[in-house]
């Protein structure tokens, strides 16, 4: 990427590098939204919007395939996670302990032998815990640098592709995408891509940032280029919905295995969605609440609201 190009990315108070299009909501389709802010945490233009149904929070116009995958391709790992050059040992711990979080609450659903695909498996660690576990763990990541690593630890299990263009001739028992749906423009699409590849009686488990969390929440902190959707528990459960996916048990508000079938009342639920979208966002004030949130991230308040005694 030139270096023109990679400044449009850090210079406060102008736009990011691309042109996008307007879109209707990705997770319900519906025309229907209300402006939530102009600025990301970088304090450059980005405009956010939140849906009138269903309260998915999407950044329109939205990136095109194409913007994306330059962005994905030669710059996100740099611009996200400071990595150029593969991952880093702290970054592997950390996912480590992620694989053993995610890998207990899959304790009597998913079955000792197992078939499991990873979408967008990263640095392979989800994978490489459901090998040594005994299960037949495969996963697929787009990104060259770290799906190189994975692909030199685990091997064929490990495909180094996109989403869209990556392909299996058989189905799992269980599906899993851990923090990867909110970098996605059609979600919907991706759903109903991981319900395909699960088995009929096959599991899906899903696991994105939760922007529907009331104490403590970043406002506009939030709000970035790399995360161009940005989902609550009803949000992500309607959006499931469309790919014929209901929550089956839910870990946290956004951490959600779901089982194939349909979903008891969509409108309801994308009637609390936009509820708590409003409550915590349609007051107006996402940037001067910004401040409360670092003042409780900085005395440890933060902290008490999430684990209170």
């Amino acid at each position: 990427m030139c270096a023109r190009h990679a400044l449009g990315f850090y210079t406060p108070f102008t736009a990011y590098p691309y042109t996008g299009e307007a879109v209707p909501c990705p997770g319900c389709c519906a025309d229907d939204s209300w402006r939530l802010g102009r600025l990301d945490r970088r304090f450059k233009r980005l405009p956010t919007v939140a849906c009138g149904r269903c309260g998915l929070l999407y950044t329109n116009p939205m990136p095109t395939d194409a913007e994306l995958d330059t962005y994905y391709g030669q710059f996100y790992r740099l611009d996200y996670q400071a990595a150029g050059s593969g991952p880093t040992a702290r970054h592997l711990r950390k996912r480590r302990h992620e694989a053993l979080y995610r890998a207990n609450h899959l304790e009597g659903l998913v079955a000792a032998e197992a078939s499991t695909l990873d979408f967008g498996c990263g640095s392979g660690e989800f994978v490489g815990l459901m090998v040594e576990e005994g299960r037949d763990g495969h996963g697929f990541e787009p990104g060259e640098l770290y799906g190189n690593h994975a692909k030199a630890l685990l091997g064929e299990r490990i495909k180094v592709d996109g989403w869209r263009q990556v392909s299996y001739l058989r189905t799992f028992d269980l599906v899993t995408c851990f923090h990867v749906l909110e970098h996605l423009r059609d979600p919907m699409a991706a759903l109903a891509q991981m319900a395909a590849r699960s088995a009929p009686g096959g599991l899906v488990c899903v696991e994105v940032p939760d922007l529907g969390n009331m104490h403590p929440n970043k406002r506009f902190g939030a709000l970035h280029f790399a995360h161009v959707l940005g989902f609550n528990h009803h949000s992500l459960v309607v959006a499931a919905a469309r790919a014929g996916l209901r929550p089956r048990k839910v870990v946290s508000p956004t951490g959600i295995i779901f089982e194939h079938g349909a979903l008891a009342d969509e409108e309801a639920e994308a009637r609390k969605g936009h509820e708590l979208t409003r409550q915590i966002y349609g007051d107006g004030r996402i940037y001067s609440n910004y401040l409360s949130y670092q003042i409780g991230k900085l005395t440890g308040a933060n902290r008490r609201q999430r684990n209170p005694r």
